[in-house]
């Protein structure tokens, strides 16, 4: 038998609180993933081209050869980026969670004289599915 949560009524100020902290998980991975994109990109062009160069310069392919090379390059160097960014936006929303939205919402609670597992409900209730915040809620099925 499922155990009944019973849920209190909502304090106003928690949805605010909820669309806030996830605002700011979505903003800390995004920051995250600008970053790894940026610096990704700028480190890796550099010695894509310089291979290039040095292949021209030595006679080892031609201009049009050189062309086709440096897009596929291109394709390959900004796949491996984009994976790397979207891990770093993963890890970013994690440590912000931890550091701060974390101790927010134990705070929250505190104050509030509710139940982790009641702040899970009603915060997952609020937020759409593909929010930040939802996937640090319990993921239990509550009756």
């Amino acid at each position: 038998m499922v155990e009944e949560v019973l849920l209190p009524e909502p304090p106003e100020e928690l949805p605010k609180l909820a669309e806030r902290l996830n605002e700011d998980l979505r903003l800390s991975g995004s920051s995250s993933a600008e970053h790894t994109f940026g610096l990704g990109c700028s480190l890796g062009f550099t010695p894509l081209l310089v291979i290039l160069v040095i292949l021209l310069v030595l006679r080892v392919i031609n201009l049009i050869l050189a062309g086709i090379l440096l897009v596929i390059g291109l394709l390959a160097l900004v796949g491996v980026i984009m994976l790397l960014a979207q891990k770093a936006r993963y890890n970013g929303i994690q440590r912000a969670y931890h550091t701060t939205v974390e101790v927010e919402i134990s705070q929250y609670l505190a104050q509030n004289k509710l139940s982790r597992r009641q702040f899970d409900v009603i915060v997952s209730q609020l937020l759409p599915e593909d929010a930040p915040l939802q996937a640090f809620l319990s993921k239990q099925e509550y009756v």
